[in-house]
């Protein structure tokens, strides 16, 4: 519950922040124009926003996704996109009033628009790359392009249609002549800029000097490594939370060349060691199954905030169930030994099910956790491929499959709070089979990065109502501006 009230009000907030601009256009007192005009002025206003609040809701800001969770900051970035381009595809179609004569030019104002050829560019490139960037991140899992082209290749269209937005909006905006909002503008660019340069510059030199090393590199199960590393100087060991994930670069800090795993070890005073699961699957990640001891590697901060909400106070009365798919046991490892951490003999009733594709990739769980220390944990195997001899579970993480697995528990009631990680189709698959078996959504806590939004579970509903609402007020809010 305190989740919820936590992310409405920083959707309220995020909202807030957006209408900005027309709040502070309210206080110019311009003489009024046709509300056409006002209301295509207030469109743009509110697009330029939220072009400019995608650098902040990038995912890459790690206060910001440990507070909110990944899920909540990433579903901003994603859907409020297709606001913006919605508005500024709209905007123009609404003026009214006539551009200035060509041979008379001037700054727009109450009779005509300040339109001229530059200005008139660089909005028509902001808008068309706004465009292309959107559709390429929208098919970037069905496409071929690499990651770290694709990562690129996003970076410079972000800054092109900013830097063009800023230009346009400067010189064709009518509230932007004005002195605070010109102020606006360039602060809100400015801090878009910097946060650029906090992820590829300031970030980077930072990991640069303060560098980790591999300390072990062993094969767990069939494709599966676990990679332990450790700080050269234990004071820059940063903070974490069992459950978290991190960035990790090889060999060189330089930036684009990273990917995101969770932590498989806990957080320990004493400690300055990481440990990750690492599945042989990709150019990146067969890298990492080549490295040597004493390597160095490269560490970002600590991300997201998955399982926490499984630990509130409260919590060891909870029944809890945690749902993995392959290498998505890691943050369950994380937050088990976390539990033994804090409580050393752990009471609550836990019951674990993963789920592999054949028996070889099921990891012993006994090798990296104490087991012992907990009283009651029932771990239950699930095999898509068996072999005839497999005796457990068989098939996919399906309604079917997890009803036979929380029966042998009962673990199956109101109160009891599930944690789900795993490839993102395995999470919307048990989502959905979750939904089946009346589980609230509420009593689910998983998070990915990217989102199929024609998927129809009670999360991604519950996101598009909560985007299209708030699109909604975005426009209600723009309508009221033109019309005062």
């Amino acid at each position: 519950m305190k989740q919820r009230i936590l992310s409405f009000s920083c959707f309220l907030v995020y909202l807030g922040l957006v209408a900005l601009p027309l709040l502070l256009a309210t206080t110019t007192h311009l003489p009024n124009r046709p509300w056409l005009d006002e209301l295509s002025s207030a469109m743009a206003m509110l697009a330029f926003n939220i072009i400019l609040l995608e650098f902040l809701t990038s995912g890459k800001i790690a206060w910001l996704s440990k507070r909110m969770g990944i899920n909540w900051v990433l579903q901003i970035h994603q859907l409020f996109s297709r606001t913006a381009i919605l508005l500024l595809i709209s905007h123009p179609f609404l003026y009214s009033l006539p551009n200035h004569p060509n041979y008379a030019p001037g700054p727009p104002g109450e009779s005509y628009l300040g339109m001229t050829g530059p200005t008139l560019m660089t909005g028509l490139l902001g808008l068309i790359t706004l465009g292309i960037l959107i559709g390429l991140a929208i098919t970037r899992t069905k496409s071929k392009t690499s990651y770290e082209s694709w990562r690129a290749s996003h970076v410079i269209m972000a800054l092109t249609i900013s830097s063009a937005g800023l230009h346009h909006t400067l010189h064709a905006g009518r509230y932007a002549q004005e002195k605070w909002m010109m102020h606006y503008w360039q602060v809100a660019f400015g801090i878009a800029l910097l946060t650029l340069l906090w992820v590829y510059v300031i970030q980077p030199l930072i990991q640069k000097y303060h560098p980790y090393q591999v300390s072990s590199l062993k094969q767990v199960a069939y494709n599966i490594w676990e990679l332990t590393i450790h700080s050269k100087n234990p004071s820059t060991h940063p903070s974490y939370q069992a459950g978290q994930f991190t960035w990790l670069k090889l060999k060189t800090p330089a930036p684009l060349y990273e990917n995101p795993f969770s932590i498989s070890s806990a957080p320990t005073p004493s400690s300055n060691t990481l440990s990750f699961l690492i599945k042989d699957l990709g150019d990146f990640t067969h890298q990492v199954t080549e490295l040597k001891i004493g390597d160095s590697i490269y560490v970002s901060s600590a991300y997201g905030n998955f399982g926490q909400l499984s630990n509130e106070s409260n919590s060891n009365n909870i029944p809890l169930v945690m749902i993995a798919g392959g290498v998505g046991i890691a943050p369950m490892i994380s937050l088990l030994k976390q539990m033994i951490a804090t409580q050393h003999t752990v009471e609550r009733a836990i019951h674990l099910i993963y789920g592999n594709r054949i028996e070889s990739q099921i990891i012993d769980l006994s090798t990296m956790v104490n087991l012992k220390a907990f009283k009651n944990l029932t771990i239950t195997h699930v095999i898509s491929e068996p072999t005839s001899d497999w005796k457990g579970l068989v098939g996919v993480l399906d309604q079917l499959t997890l009803k036979k697995a929380l029966e042998k528990t009962n673990s199956f009631n109101g109160s009891t709070k599930y944690l789900v990680c795993g490839a993102a189709e395995m999470i919307d698959g048990v989502e959905y089979a979750l939904e089946a078996l009346s589980v609230d959504i509420s009593q689910i806590d998983s998070e990915k990065f990217q989102y199929d939004f024609t998927q129809k579970t009670a999360r991604i509903r519950n996101s598009l109502i909560g985007w299209t609402l708030g699109t909604m007020a975005l426009i209600a809010s723009a309508i009221y501006f033109s019309q005062t």
